[in-house]
């Protein structure tokens, strides 16, 4: 009675609904797609006291996900409580962090959990999770193996057991971490009858054919492990509809339909849909209704990825559903792996390098790891973006899935389509609008909203331009501009910066005010806390017992040993002095107008005896540079550029790499100013060039002269990264350290192509103790594709 009186109620919708299955993905396109995640971790087990080093990558649909610039990153033991939190910016489609191990953290499973403001409107099984296990033999923990519990699965292909047709019944079994259990066991009728007998053949999955009869309750009267026996009641038998068979073989697709017992009109099939990344991938429609239906599906050409397979009848109504998928191997660059120097040896160096024939920009990160300890991961980015994250329940071992393109492998994963369900939505869902409310919005990096207020604390500051000076711990002094609104209000979007920033406000209309400030966005940190939530206990699969031995025996030779490990305060590094200019441009110079200036200017090594202003100074110093006029309207010309109108095009004047108006640096002094470069060319494609000065950091400059009659704001950054350390032993040598122990010999999540450079190597020095060395290569282009090389070298 509930699936008749669900289908009538269905069936009364449908025909007053007249948005199609392609209008109502295209609406889900448009602004209910959710992102996915992956992180890349150094490597997949640590001891306590070590650092998690990570990578984060983000895609929505086929290509990195733009969606995002902010990402909250948590460690949460057993219970969901936070161990410790990153928030970090999302940089082409990217985010770089680490977590520190207390050395007192319990031994056990912890998970990683993952998510932005965006995926927060599509709830917590959106979010990423990933099990990651700690070590600590000083505070063991129940290693006991605990009664095995297992459950078992039945489901019929296209989602419905139909009497008196052949159906397609996929199973299977596992235990309550998610891990696969052998089963085997015959189906029975109500009057205990033995139809068949089944057995899994792939991870505990399985498959068999029946032809139920109707009215018939049937069971599984199973064997699970070696031991444990139990009945489970396998779906009810409908005695009307219809029955999908998809099988796919030599690269082909067909669908064989059998709708022999529908009567019901309402209830006859149309046309069947496949759907892609919430596109519409083919179409088929049914010239006419016959009990049996056979047809090719048109794959041949599709992205790798899942294939949601759907039956509608004319008015739009699904009545059959599965999932495929299609490894057409697109996802994989043309990508080259090459040795160039191997030495086993302690501290001897090791070169390797990787390139793409593609010319695209990638993003990248490669991590060197004891190959004795570890061992190829259960996840990586293909299996994570292609696979995992679109389906429900846990998938075993993922990645065995991409090892080969082949038969076998083909019909195990159509294993897993078949006994696991289609995160993304329902078309129950979306035919009845039971769309998310989004609410929760991109921060766009570090944003600061507020008012400007006079010292009265009460009257707004309306319509004036605000010069705002920004001190960081990387960055001592920037300046940003930014105006207030007719209430007071102004935004300063997409800020960058690290722990905490320091903003001084200068009111530009010559009133010298001091600037108030009344905050109404919240700091970047509280947009990202969500409440402990119990998680669920397939996350939490102990690794085997051979295993925790083996990491404890590295725990304890570590332990006993007459180093504590590497010290890196105890690392000599021989290098040449860098120049005080040097270190000014390493500290206070970001690239962002240029990497090759045409001029330079060095007033830090050889500063100029004046007292002149910085443009009057200028003057006829800097061939091609043509400075005229007073401080109220100077006018300063490189080349002579014109525009296409025959006008002069004047410079672009740059103050410590923000933008300003020639008047504003006027009447600064050139004592201040520490360097002065020209680039030719500006960030517009119409400058006359650009003229960038940079000031001198001290308390006496004019810049911080302007800051006296100011107001100081603190808000919060992102979390603060740490750089990882790979000794040289070529420049320096360790004193005292007589044991280099490190696992993780290499981590570089840093590395990037573009159209001109499509080759990166890499080098890394040998520990004491590694002789084979794990290397995992990962990444993502801009056109989608995903690079995941992984080598064993010894």
């Amino acid at each position: 009675m509930k699936v008749l009186s669900l289908l009538f109620t269905l069936c009364l919708f449908y025909k007053t609904n007249a948005q199609t299955p392609k209008q109502l993905l295209e609406k889900i396109n448009s602004n209910y797609t959710a992102e996915k995640i992956y992180i890349q971790y150094d490597k997949s087990n640590y001891i306590a006291g070590e650092t998690i080093w990570f990578k984060a990558y983000l895609m929505e649909g086929f290509i990195p996900s733009i969606k995002s610039t902010v990402i909250g990153i948590e460690l949460l033991n057993e219970s969901g409580v936070i161990i410790d939190k990153k928030v970090l910016p999302i940089v082409g489609g990217a985010a770089i962090g680490e977590f520190t191990i207390p050395k007192s953290l319990p031994q056990g499973s912890y998970i990683v959990k993952a998510f932005t403001q965006h995926l927060m409107n599509f709830g917590l099984d959106r979010f990423y999770y990933q099990k990651i296990n700690i070590y600590n033999p000083m505070t063991p923990t129940d290693t006991l193996s605990e009664p095995a519990v297992f459950s078992v699965y039945f489901f019929a292909e296209g989602g419905n057991i139909i009497a008196n047709t052949k159906n397609t019944i996929a199973f299977k079994c596992t235990d309550k971490f998610g891990n696969p259990q052998n089963v085997s066991g015959n189906i029975i009728d109500s009057k205990n009858n033995e139809i068949l007998s089944f057995t899994s053949t792939h991870n505990g999955m399985g498959k068999f054919e029946f032809t139920p009869k109707p009215r018939e309750k049937y069971f599984a009267d199973c064997m699970m492990g070696s031991t444990q026996k139990k009945m489970k009641a396998l779906p009810d038998v409908l005695s009307e509809g219809m029955v999908l068979n998809l099988k796919m073989k030599d690269g082909k697709t067909t669908f064989n339909i059998d709708a022999s017992t529908i009567v019901r009109e309402d209830l006859k099939p149309s046309y069947i849909l496949g759907v892609q990344e919430n596109q519409v991938a083919f179409k088929v429609p049914f010239q006419s209704v016959d009990k049996n239906i056979f047809g090719l599906i048109p794959t041949e050409n599709l992205p790798t990825g899942i294939l949601q397979v759907t039956v509608f009848t004319k008015e739009n109504k699904p009545l059959a559903e599965r999932l495929l998928f299609i490894n057409s191997g697109d996802y994989i660059p043309n990508s080259s792996f090459k040795s160039e120097n191997i030495n086993l040896a302690s501290h001897m160096k090791n070169t390797f390098s990787f390139a793409l024939d593609d010319t695209l920009n990638g993003t990248f990160a490669v991590s060197v790891t004891d190959g004795n300890l570890e061992k190829s991961k259960e996840d990586n980015i293909v299996s994570r973006f292609l696979l995992t994250d679109d389906i429900k329940g846990l998938v075993y071992n993922p990645t065995y899935y991409f090892e080969a393109k082949d038969y076998l492998h083909e019909q195990n994963l159509d294993l897993v389509m078949l006994t696991n369900g289609w995160r993304r939505y329902s078309w129950d869902e979306i035919f009845t609008n039971r769309f998310p409310k989004m609410d929760f919005k991109d921060p766009v990096f570090i944003t600061l909203n507020a008012v400007a207020l006079d010292p009265t604390f009460k009257k707004p500051i309306l319509n004036t331009e605000l010069t705002v000076f920004v001190k960081t711990k990387d960055r001592p002094l920037d300046l940003l501009m930014t105006s207030t609104d007719s209430a007071g209000n102004f935004s300063l979007p997409g800020m960058i910066f690290e722990d905490s920033a320091k903003l001084n406000f200068l009111n530009k209309s010559g009133k010298k005010q001091k600037v108030y400030l009344k905050i109404t966005s919240p700091p970047v940190r509280d947009l990202f806390n969500t409440a402990n939530s119990k998680i669920p206990p397939i996350y939490f699969n102990k690794p085997s017992e051979q295993y925790q031995e083996k990491i404890k025996e590295v725990f304890l030779f570590n332990q006993n040993s007459n180093s504590n490990g590497i010290l890196l305060d105890e690392i000599k590094i021989l290098t040449k002095a860098k120049s005080e200019k040097e270190k000014f441009e390493k500290k206070y110079t970001t690239g962002r107008l240029g990497n090759m200036a045409i001029k330079e200017l060095d007033f830090i090594t050889d500063p100029p005896k004046s007292s002149l202003n910085i443009f009057d100074y200028l003057k006829s110093r800097i061939n091609g540079v043509t400075i005229t006029g007073g401080p109220l309207n100077y006018y300063i010309v490189y080349r002579n550029a014109r525009s296409l109108l025959g006008g002069p095009i004047q410079m672009s004047i740059f103050l410590d790499e923000a933008q300003v108006d020639a008047s504003f640096i006027s009447t600064m002094k050139v004592t201040d100013i520490a360097m002065v470069k020209v680039f030719a060319n500006g960030l517009s494609p119409n400058s006359g060039g650009t003229l960038a000065l940079y000031t001198k950091r001290d308390a006496g400059n004019t810049v911080n002269s302007m800051m006296i009659n100011t107001i100081e704001e603190t808000i919060e950054g992102f979390s603060p990264t740490k750089e990882f350390f790979s000794p040289d032993y070529a420049v320096g040598k360790e004193n005292d350290v007589k044991m280099d122990e490190r696992t993780t010999l290499y981590w570089n999540p840093y590395l990037n192509t573009d159209s001109e450079n499509n080759k990166i190597s890499f080098s890394f020095y040998n520990t004491d103790k590694v002789k084979k060395f794990r290397i995992v290569i990962e990444g993502i282009l801009e056109d989608g594709k995903l690079l995941h090389i992984e080598k064993m070298i010894e």
